[in-house]
């Protein structure tokens, strides 16, 4: 439903977004272009794919990807950014360094499975090869392996679609994530209780 809201969105599209997605060199841009060119070189991807930037306008020397970009700029509502997360078939973080972003969450809450470097928090959210997919830190051609794992099968890709939902639906809803601080909270203030009776 999301893609044909985007009608000039006719391959398979992939996403990479944050709030300076192109300029903060901690957000991997600069290794999002070499795997892309790997990408795009292989028989079975030419001419298959396109990339959709949001968080940046178009630069005034966009770079080569080696095939076509959309630049969304920056979305501001939740209703815009679920509809391109659905609307993408694959997500791509190649964060140098990552806690737990909300944009690998948005996109697994909107069934998109998620690719990205195994740093950070991405392993809390991106079970590797059960809703996305894992690359060797900083290795650009694991990335582009990940990003042709995910989408060469579709009988997988659509499973990864299912647990990426569910992976958010499981361990990361408001009610759940409450309900571990409440637990955290009670712990803290019964360690500080017995402390003071000491």
């Amino acid at each position: 439903m999301s893609k044909q809201l985007f009608p000039s969105w006719k391959l398979n599209q992939f996403l990479f977004g944050a709030m300076t997605a192109t300029s903060d060199r901690r957000k991997g841009f600069h290794l999002l272009l070499p795997a892309i060119k790997k990408l795009s070189q292989w028989e079975i991807w030419q001419h298959k794919l396109e990339l959709v930037v949001f968080g940046a306008s178009e630069p005034v020397n966009p770079p080569d990807f080696g095939l076509k970009t959309h630049y969304l700029g920056r979305l501001n509502d939740d209703i815009s950014l679920a509809l391109v997360y659905a609307a993408a078939d694959i997500f791509v973080a190649p964060s140098l360094e990552d806690n737990l972003p909300n944009t690998v969450m948005e996109a697994l809450a909107c069934g998109t499975p998620s690719v990205a470097f195994k740093i950070g928090g991405m392993p809390d959210m991106i079970e590797h090869q059960e809703n996305g997919y894992l690359a060797h830190p900083f290795e650009v051609e694991d990335l582009a392996l990940g990003i042709n794992w995910v989408l060469e099968d579709t009988e997988r890709y659509n499973q990864l679609c299912i647990r990426a939902r569910q992976k958010v639906a499981q361990e990361f809803t408001l009610e759940l994530q409450a309900q571990k601080y409440l637990e955290l909270y009670s712990e803290s203030l019964s360690k500080s209780n017995n402390t003071f009776r000491l």
